[in-house]
């Protein structure tokens, strides 16, 4: 045992403590002390890697979360965008939008709300700004969990945009090319889904083109040199500016965007601009050419609420596997009775009156080979709207129709040799012909799926909102008479004289990819010959002889031009042959109507497409 030992000294001395000490007691004492001060160590160090993991662990599944907010938001855009393009957002159809499946994580909140009352106003943000749009603010709140416990939730708030395409002046699904050699101007709005070339030496934008695709100053297949190629855009000032760059030579988007605004006035946009294409409210991959086509069974929702044909409140049905004595289609009183006629059927959905059998036949007449088409090589059955039998037959007692739908139900039958002796083809060929519009009963849009002529002046009295549709537009004067082409049938000949025509109307048709076309206001300066073998994209056909008006006839076009397809029946282009009839074109005064900017012009059934642009987004907590 450890032992102290005293010793006792003189007065006023010290004491003294001798200690004797076992020092492997001591080494002990150390060894615990840094054994416990490892462990601390170590247990600190623990804590904070967990806390660390813990941390991480937080992160990694919040930023999951946060992923998966987001997608679902978009996901209800996409399914916005899908409703709206009806023109019209039901709440039904908000109530509608669903999350998105994605595994791990369930969408406790998930909504589309409307956010105010929907109103047609101007798009005052993004690439269509300055066109006015059925606009409606909505909401979308996506709020999402998963299996550790994270959430997440975002609030986006976007801007449903409905887009009447009749306010373009011209607007192209595919390729757009604009091939003149001498000058021709775009006026009003342009739009073009794909591509745009510009190969002219003298053309002149006056408004906006925009596109989702590329802007390029050359031929789509005929290549010229830049130097030859002279495209004008005029500024607010009134000014011209020659554009001197295009997506080719300017390939940075940046770049292309600061050019485009600091010389242009942002008036050529491309995708370097956010341009995004406007389709048809059609489901994705149907062709657009469905616009129109005859109703049909399997028709779902949107395309109800797209087609014409859905839209129509007077329905015409021309069965040709039906032909019927006359006064068993036109009742007794029919002139001439003996001659055989399809059937025709007329259904009104809009609760009006319906014609009787002999004004049905005065209003829609079917007459076999009306006349020779020297562009299509074939005789013409023409189902026919006699637009003032209508107006005759409506008066003041009648609601007039606004939407005219014409089917015709064919037949694969060796034709019915009707009253014109010229032929004796032994096929159907079917069109519809517009004639005596003049003067509307009041807004009116018609048309069909089958090649359309458009016959004469066309609502130039008392002018109304109007529009024709169908698989590819030839345009005949007003002058035009069907005795005169039968005598110029396919053993050749000229053309009936043509004489100034002026027809007001917008038009949904079909021209495949090709050329933009002529927009003329005054005089035409003149078109170059489409080259044989190319398809315009927007062009309306001719059959007489333009240059019997003591030079060359005038041929007013004013409205929009719309195409989406390349004709189905129709003829997409072709020459004459030769020997054949002498063509010759007229002045093409085709122009925007400036009326369309105004939303009460529009014609009935104007279609819309949608856009949805994002206008606000913010994490929720």
């Amino acid at each position: 045992m450890d032992r102290v030992t005293w010793h006792g000294l003189e007065a006023g001395g010290t004491v003294q403590a001798n200690r004797y000490f076992d020092r492997r007691g001591i080494a002990l004492s150390v060894t615990l002390m840094v054994v416990v001060l490892i462990g601390a160590i170590v247990a600190a160090a623990l804590t904070a890697a967990m806390s660390t993991t813990r941390t991480v662990n937080a992160d990694y599944f919040g930023s999951r979360a946060f992923y998966a907010a987001e997608a679902g938001a978009e996901h209800a855009l996409a399914q916005v965008e899908l409703a709206l393009q009806d023109g019209f957002l039901s709440e039904a159809e908000l109530a509608a939008v669903v999350a998105p499946k994605l595994e791990g994580f369930d969408f406790f909140e998930f909504s589309v709300t409307k956010d105010g009352v929907g109103d047609t106003t101007r798009i005052t943000d993004g690439p269509f700004a300055g066109l006015y749009a059925i606009i409606q603010d909505i909401r979308v709140t996506s709020r999402v969990t998963d299996g550790s416990g994270a959430h997440s939730a975002v609030v986006v708030g976007a801007q449903a945009q409905a887009i009447p395409m009749f306010q373009f002046a011209a607007f192209g699904h595919g390729a757009m090319e604009a091939y003149t050699g001498s000058r021709s101007d775009t006026w009003g709005r342009a739009h073009v889904n794909g591509d745009i070339y510009m190969a002219t030496s003298d053309h002149h934008i006056h408004t906006i083109l925009t596109t989702p695709g590329r802007f390029i100053r050359d031929g789509r297949v005929t290549h010229k040199d830049l130097d030859d190629i002279e495209v004008y855009v005029e500024l607010s000032n009134n000014s011209e500016v020659l554009v001197t760059f295009d997506s080719e030579t300017t390939p940075d988007p940046d770049e292309f965007k600061n050019r485009s605004d600091g010389e242009l006035e942002g008036r050529i946009r491309t995708a370097a601009m956010g341009v995004d294409s406007l389709n048809l409210p059609l489901p994705p991959g149907m062709d657009p050419y469905e616009l129109v086509r005859p109703r049909e069974a399997s028709d779902g929702d949107v395309e109800r609420a797209t087609k014409f044909a859905w839209k129509a409140d007077l329905y015409v049905t021309i069965d040709l596997t039906d032909i019927r004595d006359r006064s068993a289609v036109c009742g007794t009183n029919s002139v001439p009775v003996a001659t055989k006629v399809p059937s025709i059927t007329l259904e009104r959905f809009d609760g009006g009156a319906l014609p009787a059998d002999d004004d049905k036949c005065r209003i829609f007449p079917f007459d076999w080979e009306a006349f020779y088409d020297w562009k299509e090589l074939k005789w013409v059955d023409a189902a026919t709207v006699d637009v003032d039998e209508l107006r005759s037959w409506v008066g003041a007692s009648v609601d007039a129709p606004e939407i005219i739908y014409v089917e015709v139900i064919p037949s694969s039958s060796v034709q019915y040799s009707g009253t014109t002796s010229e032929s004796n083809d032994d096929y159907y060929w079917p069109v519809l012909r517009v004639k005596n519009g003049s003067r509307l009963p009041g807004p009116l849009t018609v048309g069909s799926m089958l090649p359309l002529y458009m016959q004469g002046n066309y609502n130039t009295v008392d002018k109304q909102p109007a529009a024709v549709f169908g698989d590819r537009l030839t345009g005949l004067s007003e002058c035009w008479t069907d005795d005169n082409s039968p005598n110029k049938g396919p053993t050749g000949g000229n053309n009936p004289n043509a004489c100034h025509t002026y027809q007001y109307f917008s038009i949904v048709t079909g021209e495949s990819e090709g050329y933009m076309g002529c927009y003329h206001h005054g005089p035409d300066p003149g078109c170059t010959p489409i080259p044989s073998g190319q398809s315009p994209g927007i062009t309306i056909q001719n059959l007489e002889d333009w240059r019997a008006c003591g030079g060359r006839c005038d041929y007013y076009v004013i409205g929009s031009f719309i195409t989406f397809w390349s004709p189905k029946i129709a003829s997409p282009w072709r020459d004459y042959p030769n020997p054949g009839p002498v063509y010759r074109s007229p002045h093409r005064n085709w122009s925007f109507d400036d009326d369309l900017a105004n939303p009460e012009n529009l014609p009935p059934g104007t279609p819309n497409v949608g856009y949805v642009l994002r206008a606000s987004f913010k994490e929720s907590y």
